[in-house]
């Protein structure tokens, strides 16, 4: 069962404040961070012996605004603290309050705290306002709704698993649309706003959340805690450096704007809920995300969906998710549009080029549509089962670290899972790995699992060489097709100067760089590199493809089917238990163990051959071989034949390779059918022996002559 416990928020928050007022809470202090003589406030009211400013004075008004939705026609009346942050005096509140921003920045180095709220607003049209210190002022207990749900482990009453936030506060920070505030610098040693509740999850919930209108700008060294964020105005993360602490996002976060991320950020943590699916990601750094891991049967409390689109416009990008179930249901794509809070991509082919960008083009330098996913823990899943726009379009981009050409990696770690949810045929031409890019490009093996999921329709290609250990699955109705075909070539696009005729630059060539076979694989039990608990269960379709490189398959389970369609050979190994069927349609399908061929029944129209040492082939249903079909067997002793436990029915041609020379007369049964035998084989061959055909109602036998 699980345990819960509300904590009363708005409690907490009171007491927190009386802590600030006092001199004290999370860590911040009420001196000033500026020694000299304060300006004459614009406010009335006391300033104290500690050069604070009680905000009680003379007032302004705002419209007020709920999430990003204006309600017209409503003000309220605002305390004008502007003299006092302009002249870096600490403020305490004491109701809404607002700063009047000139152009320009201003840099505030006091402490905002008290219980109100703050708006930033810049009167002649822009106006920057930077705070370095911590400010930790509360909304009034009156107007705190928020309330935070613990759920905790049956086993260890002390350890919180996870948090869930309920009915958010109204925002304590409002951002005007003329105006930016900007949290800390690199090389400060504050600048956040917060009123934040610790727990032993590990994290902090910040109760003053933030309606971003404007833009709001992360750029503090310490780390920092946000609230929720409202608004459709702009979130910037400045390129800081290894100087600039974290950002944690936390929460249900309603904000339809644009986040532009060229500094590291976690989007979600694995102990707190989150969501922010409305606003655009742009992120030219590393995009980290994570849920709490599912617990006591609530999964899907633990879905953090990203349904729009994640933007990239350099190389080096990449995406890392870590614990819990996260979907992604867009895509992620490169963006020639040279504006970062304006994200676009002028030819969704270029998603599957390597983009090379002359002098002049609004995205610098080459490889700029080069991502990478690094999958840490958890599920990741790609889709929402309503589309089959693959969330990685890239070039082919084999699993090599070292690879000639590479757009796109992806790395699966620590038994995590990868989950494909589409309802129609794409591609993915990546090879999973778990060294093939980033800062593991060591040609490492991944460990994880591959989930082509339950969808109607969900058609998934595989055109790479896969290089993972783990379970790959195929859910009822889905297909994984293994090898493309037909060869996939990796283009180059050389992308010039934006024209008139092509804002974002156009594509002024096209050259091949690389062609690959198509051909796939999967590591196996038998894999030089491959673990013995490899494994695929398979209860849709399983179909193989390549057309020039031979591989094996083994450990086969589920209720699906396997269909042999490619030129190339397949090797059927190990213990397999399938019961949806073999279907041969091109190449050679070959049988290395007794049961590699499941409990279903076969239907040959290629080539179905014994392989290595083994003599037998067992199939648990009806066999039936077409006109164009051939059964190669190797005849060892009088044992060696296909067994079926249904009927045979026979046609197409019989190829037999005798170890050694067997005596005329000798007769094989090489067909044995508990359901009888019907049809007869047009052709039998022996490798030099001259054999005569012939039948009774359960078997198909060759006579020596």
């Amino acid at each position: 069962m699980r345990i819960k416990n509300h904590v009363p928020l708005a409690i907490v928050a009171a007491l927190l404040s009386t802590l600030a007022a006092c001199g004290g809470g999370d860590g911040a202090s009420n001196s000033a961070a500026n020694t000299a003589s304060p300006a004459t406030p614009a406010t009335t009211g006391t300033v104290n012996g500690n050069s604070s400013t009680t905000a009680t004075g003379s007032t302004s008004t705002n419209t007020t605004t709920t999430g990003s939705t204006t309600t017209p026609a409503t003000t309220v009346a605002l305390i004008d603290i502007s003299a006092a942050i302009l002249a870096n005096q600490n403020v305490v509140l004491n109701g809404d309050s607002v700063v009047d921003v000139p152009s320009g920045t201003t840099t505030y180095g006091g402490i905002i705290s008290g219980s109100g709220t703050l708006t930033v607003r810049a009167p002649s049209g822009s106006g920057t306002l930077v705070l370095t210190a911590d400010s930790n002022f509360t909304l009034p207990a009156s107007q705190q709704t928020e309330t935070a749900t613990q759920t905790k482990s049956p086993t260890d009453p002390n350890h919180v698993h996870y948090w869930v936030i309920h009915n958010p506060n109204p925002p304590a920070v409002i951002v005007n649309a003329d105006a930016t505030l900007q949290l800390g610098t690199p090389s400060s040693t504050g600048g956040s706003i917060g009123s934040y509740i610790p727990n032993t999850a590990g994290t902090t919930i910040n109760l003053d959340n933030f309606q971003i209108d404007g833009t709001l700008v992360l750029e503090s060294g310490p780390p920092l805690n946000m609230g929720i964020l409202s608004g459709s105005g702009v979130i910037r993360r400045p390129p800081i450096g290894t100087t600039g602490g974290t950002v944690r996002f936390v929460g249900d976060n309603p904000f339809s704007g644009v986040y532009s991320q060229l500094y590291g950020g976690y989007f979600g943590v694995d102990h707190v809920i989150f969501s922010m699916p409305n606003a655009t990601i742009f992120s030219n750094e590393s995009f980290i995300t994570a849920a709490p891991e599912g617990l006591f049967g609530d999964t899907a409390l633990h879905q953090l969906k990203y349904p729009k689109t994640i933007w990239e416009s350099h190389y080096g990008d990449d995406i890392n998710t870590n614990s819990g179930l996260v979907i992604f249901s867009g895509i992620y794509s490169y963006s020639n549009s040279g504006d970062q809070l304006k994200p676009a991509l002028s030819d969704p082919s270029l998603n599957t080029m390597l983009v090379q960008n002359v002098s002049g083009s609004l995205t610098g330098g080459d490889h700029s549509s080069f991502r990478g996913i690094n999958i840490e823990g958890g599920t990741t899943q790609w889709g929402d089962g309503t589309t089959n726009q693959f969330f990685l379009p890239s070039a082919p981009s084999p699993a090599a670290p070292n690879s000639a050409v590479k757009n796109a990696y992806i790395n699966l770690h620590r038994g995590a899972t990868l989950v494909f949810d589409y309802n129609g045929k794409y591609s993915c031409n990546v090879g999973i790995t778990g060294g093939g890019g980033g800062p593991d490009a060591d040609g490492s093996t991944g460990t994880g699992n591959l989930t082509i999921a339950a969808t109607a329709g969900n058609y998934a290609i595989l055109t790479m060489p896969q290089n993972y250990n783990g379970i790959t699955t195929i859910g009822a109705g889905a297909t994984l097709q293994i090898g493309n075909g037909a060869p996939v070539r990796a283009v180059q696009a050389t992308v010039g100067a934006p024209t008139a005729a092509a804002p974002y630059g156009a594509i002024t060539r096209q050259t091949t760089v690389a062609t690959y076979t198509g051909d796939s694989s999967l590591l196996t039990a038998e894999s030089a590199n491959g673990s013995l608990s490899n494994a695929i269960v398979d209860n849709g379709t399983l179909i193989i493809a390549n057309t020039s490189t031979a591989i094996t398959l083994s450990n086969i389970s589920g209720s699906g089917t396997i269909k042999q369609a490619g030129a190339a050979t397949t090797t059927l190994s190990g213990a397999s238990s399938y019961s949806g069927g073999t279907t041969i349609s091109g190449g050679t399908l070959s049988v290395a163990s007794d049961t590699a061929l499941g409990s279903g029944s076969t239907i040959n129209s290629a080539t179905l051959a014994t392989a290595g040492s083994q003599h037998a082939i067992n199939v648990s249903g009806n066999y039936t071989q077409t006109a164009g079909g051939s059964l190669a067997l190797s005849i060892g002793s009088v044992s060696d034949q296909l067994k079926a436990g249904g009927q045979a029915l026979l046609a197409g041609s019989l190829v037999l390779n005798f170890a050694s020379a067997p005596a005329p007369g000798s007769r094989f049964v090489v067909v044995q059918a508990a359901g009888g035998v019907s049809g007869a084989f047009t052709s039998v061959s022996g490798n030099g022996v001259s054999l005569v055909g012939g039948q009774d109602a359960t078997s198909y036998y060759v006579t020596v002559q």
